[in-house]
């Protein structure tokens, strides 16, 4: 078997987030209020393991959000429930750096956090669109790996560009027993690469993925989904409800 195959994905949930449907789907469910899970991911199995976002705890977002938010558990239990500490985390992968996807960063300080350099010079200068969800001081002196494009991580995770909710958005395809995981650095939900006949528009070409609700670009958007629904034999959308009670990834 190969290296990268014993690769084994566990997502994490610190709090649920209370939102309108179409802030993940973009002109559909709008209306619909859905809870959502803040999760960050584990990657174990490899020479060390690896972070995926580090998401933020309930009281964090509480202050940043008009929504409601409920808190799940502590990031230390968190890293705990996969037997991690938090001085055993060298690297993070932040997938963009709103603030329900780094706000527990601080809480690692031995790590090295890879992020895109688009996403660096957004988050510093974001539009007044989105400068809510850009919290300066969550990211502010973390010691940031920039990184430009696809990369290679390590065996058997690769980092792919998927620009179009942000900037520098990046994704993570991770090798596994049942082939390519791809965990969305978008925000999603698993409707977004399943779409439903309904939309907001009648058509006889119907949209082979639906781009997030919130973009800097909506082509460039439903184009990072496609791009993912393609390669991947196993899509994760980072704030599908599915996620709760799903402790591994692939389940072994």
């Amino acid at each position: 078997m190969r290296k990268g195959a014993q690769l084994t994905i566990h997502p994490l949930i610190t709090a649920r987030l209370s939102l309108d449907g179409s802030r993940m789907t973009y002109l559909r469910n709008a209306g619909e209020t859905w809870w959502v899970p803040s999760a960050f991911f584990a990657i174990l199995g490899g020479d060390e393991p690896v972070l995926v976002d580090t998401s933020g705890s309930g009281a964090v977002m509480s202050r940043m959000r008009a929504e409601p938010v409920e808190a799940v558990l502590d990031f230390k239990d968190a890293l705990a429930t996969v037997g991690l500490a938090p001085e055993a985390i060298k690297i993070v992968v932040h997938t963009h750096l709103m603030y329900d996807h780094c706000a527990n960063s601080k809480g690692l300080p031995g790590a090295r956090f890879v992020v895109q350099e688009k996403e660096v010079a957004f988050a510093h200068d974001p539009h007044p669109m989105m400068a809510g969800a850009y919290q300066r001081e969550l990211f502010d002196g973390l010691n940031f790996d920039v990184i430009e494009g696809d990369r290679e991580l390590i065996p058997g995770v690769r980092i792919l560009f998927t620009p179009g909710h942000t900037p520098g958005t990046q994704s993570v395809a991770v090798e596994t027993a049942a082939g390519w995981a791809v965990i969305t650095g978008f925000c999603c939900v698993a409707e977004n690469f399943e779409p439903k006949e309904a939309g907001a528009w009648k058509t006889e070409l119907p949209p082979e993925v639906i781009p997030p609700g919130i973009h800097t670009d909506m082509v460039q958007a439903y184009e990072s989904a496609l791009r993912v629904k393609k390669m991947a034999d196993i899509i994760i959308p980072i704030h599908d409800p599915g996620l709760q009670g799903k402790d591994c990834i692939p389940e072994i």
